[in-house]
């Protein structure tokens, strides 16, 4: 279960209706091609009518011309419903500034923030909601829960199922839209968070921890999955033995010892991955309805991080010089002590993530797009865009990637009545394309214009952004 999106989140989502909309539009978009995402079929030859912040009308009638009404031909265009980044990191003070709107000029109009302290997330929304920049809608989980000690600055750290289920009791008490669970809960810490979230109404969420067994966090109700932890070590025959070596590690020399006995096990591992254990694993992910957000190109630059060439992408422009600086892999805490044989073998771990991608989405498991946003080349808005094509590359069809990013997000978040598809009554986030993305999952990136909250940002007033947010 999770908290009703939109009275947390600060937008409230109001409820669907059917009244008939053309005399009381603000927008209306004619001769538009709509893409049936949940079907992936096109319907051309629409006019949708905006008004309130909401859908008014889908159809093939024509519109009478009202004063109030603004008219734009979109003969040649294609609707689809605004996109979700499911993973970002972003609602942080003096980022948000930077980051938010260039994720509207991308035609991204929702993200689930994963790590802002409760403060940053709720000033971020009250930022948006007064005009102060453009900003897609925030559902976040405040900080994360770690186990002890945490891995970032921030994090709340919990060392038994007491402190645990008191964190989860605080975090659900500040607004929390969700929980977020970290690499080093222990199993007893793990299990009792979920627990306790789910007593408080909350989805619990993020990266299933070191030394828990990945069919087991999907049993104990966890929402999704991030990044595929733990998952390639549920797919390896050795998984048992890896979890145990891992906890005789932490337990001898604490955590610095576990993730150097991955990086030295990191070929004999890999060499145990057995595909039938990973079908099993990946039918109890579907028999749980338990979500991954793979976030493909954070496992890239992370596993190419060495690679001089991630340097020279154009993008760079619209990334502050701290953060350029941040994501250099000599000064980065997670990265600094990798040796040319660690990056060859988070190369090869990379690899067969992607095999696994692929092995999960053909037994059935559910997907959301997510960048983890705020990572080293990570690009707000324009990841998205990439990570589409990965999916793509990795199996899904052009419709199957673009729902992770529309209709799938609506579905996670039990708002299919007012997200996820072009249809009456939704909200009206919407993004206006050149060509059809269902040829060509590219085609997302071809954008005329965007609706966010049924305000209408045409292509000059995207360009403005853009050109705004370049870094001297």
């Amino acid at each position: 279960m999770m908290r009703k999106l939109g009275v947390a989140a600060g937008f409230a989502l109001l409820a669907p209706h059917t009244a008939n909309p053309q005399s009381a539009g603000d927008l209306a978009f004619t001769n538009v091609t709509v893409i049936d995402v949940a079907g992936g079929k096109l319907v051309p030859g629409m006019t949708v009518v905006i008004g309130g912040g909401r859908i008014l009308s889908v159809s093939a009638e024509p519109i009478q011309q009202a004063k109030s009404l603004r008219v734009i031909d979109a003969s040649g265009k294609y609707l689809i419903p605004g996109l979700w980044d499911m993973h970002v990191h972003a609602a942080m003070p003096g980022i948000d500034a930077q980051f938010l709107p260039l994720l509207v000029a991308n035609g991204v109009t929702g993200v689930r923030e994963m790590f802002s302290r409760m403060d940053w997330l709720k000033a971020s929304r009250e930022r948006i909601a007064h005009g102060s920049f453009p900003g897609p809608t925030l559902i976040g989980s405040g900080h994360i829960l770690d186990g002890v000690p945490q891995i970032w600055p921030g994090s709340v750290g919990v060392s038994d199922a007491a402190s645990a289920r008191r964190a989860v009791d605080s975090l659900a008490g500040a607004g929390a839209d969700f929980i977020k669970v970290y690499s080093r809960l222990s199993p007893e810490a793990f299990f009792a968070a979920g627990r306790e979230a789910k007593a408080k109404g909350l989805a619990f969420a993020g990266h299933i921890p070191l030394l828990v067994h990945a069919a087991d966090a999907s049993d104990s109700g966890m929402k999704s999955v991030e990044h595929l932890t733990q998952v390639l070590a549920g797919c390896e025959a050795m998984e048992d033995q890896i979890i145990a070596d891992l906890a005789a590690a932490v337990a001898a020399r604490g955590w610095d010892a576990a993730g150097g006995l991955g990086r030295a096990n990191t070929r004999r591992w890999l060499a145990s991955y057995d595909p039938e254990r990973c079908r099993r694993l990946a039918q109890v992910f579907v028999k749980n309805g338990t979500w991954m957000v793979p976030t493909i190109q954070v496992l890239h630059s992370t596993a190419y991080l060495d690679d001089p060439a991630l340097a020279t992408d154009p993008r760079l422009k619209y990334i502050p010089a701290n953060f350029k600086q941040s994501w250099d892999p000599k000064t980065d805490f997670r990265f600094r002590m990798l040796t040319p044989n660690d990056w060859a073998g988070r190369k090869a771990v990379y690899a067969k993530l992607l095999e696994i991608v692929t092995l999960l989405h053909q037994e059935g498991v559910l997907f959301l797009a997510g960048t983890d946003l705020s990572n080293p080349f990570i690009y707000p808005g324009f990841s998205l865009h990439d990570e589409l094509a990965a999916l793509v590359s990795a199996g899904l069809t052009p419709a199957e990637a673009l729902r992770t990013a529309t209709l799938n997000p609506a579905i996670y978040f039990a708002a299919t009545d007012t997200l996820g598809t072009v249809a009456p009554g939704k909200r009206a986030d919407l993004v206006l394309l050149d060509a059809n993305p269902l040829d060509d999952i590219h085609n997302t990136t071809a954008i005329a214009a965007v609706v966010v909250r049924g305000r209408l940002y045409d292509r000059k007033a995207i360009q403005q952004i853009l050109k705004q947010k370049e870094q001297p």
